[in-house]
């Protein structure tokens, strides 16, 4: 999970490196540390493409324990995206 500025946008180093995570089957949640609002899907970052999950939830830690909890019953994105929205 990062914590990125914005809408959840981060360097190019760290998108980089969080493509190959997501690449390499790790789940990568997209958020900002921001007290309120949400991290938008596909903006800023290309969310599809890089395989990303933005949390439905600004609040990260509340994004960090539905992450946790999503990941005793899944790793796929798809799936955790659909439980950020619907949790």
């Amino acid at each position: 999970m990062i914590a990125g500025v914005g809408d959840g946008n981060m360097t190019t180093p760290a998108l980089d490196a969080l493509t190959k995570a997501a690449k390499d089957g790790v789940v990568v949640v997209r958020s900002y540390p921001l007290p309120a609002g949400i991290t938008l899907r596909n903006n800023e970052v290309n969310d599809d493409e890089k395989g990303f999950v933005p949390p439905a939830s600004s609040i990260r830690q509340v994004a960090r324990l539905l992450l946790q909890l999503a990941l005793t019953k899944t790793s796929d994105p798809v799936r955790i995206q659909k439980m950020f929205y619907e949790y």
